[in-house]
């Protein structure tokens, strides 16, 4: 029971929250928040919850190669969000089928972990493969519904 705690924490939780972020994000976009107005707004809101994490977990010193990721995983983060903020308002693009396309960057982390960061030796390739495919062809099955 105790491993279970890691995935709760790291795993089913984060789904939960990200989950109903994109449905704030689709009712931001329809009350005609344009998608620079939301990243503002959506980075005070992260802001605020790193100073909250900050006064409770009380992290480890900063590093400035630690800051350099964390800017790093930010920005992208924030272009990518800020994009589908865009298609949300621009093109008024239902969030259900948005979600399972960029649900796909598990595909995206695996690779750049398994070439990068050196854990390709941690994977078995062919239910890598089995479950790339089974990703994308839900991801498509689930948008095209």
């Amino acid at each position: 029971m105790h491993s279970l705690w890691p995935i709760v924490i790291g795993g089913i939780l984060p789904a939960l929250f990200w989950g109903i972020t994109a449905i704030f994000q689709k009712q931001s976009a329809v009350a005609a928040t344009g998608s620079a107005v939301y990243l503002i707004a959506f980075g005070v809101a992260c802001a605020l919850v790193g100073l909250a994490a900050a006064l409770i977990w009380r992290p480890a010193p900063w590093t400035a190669g630690g800051l350099g990721f964390a800017a790093t995983a930010g920005a992208c983060f924030a272009a990518g969000t800020g994009l589908i903020s865009f298609a949300l308002s621009a093109y008024g693009v239902p969030v259900s089928k948005l979600a399972p396309i960029w649900s796909c960057n598990v595909l995206v982390t695996l690779a750049i972990g398994a070439v990068f960061l050196g854990e390709a030796s941690e994977l078995n390739v062919m239910k890598l493969a089995a479950g790339t495919l089974l990703i994308l062809s839900g991801a498509l099955l689930v948008s095209s519904a």
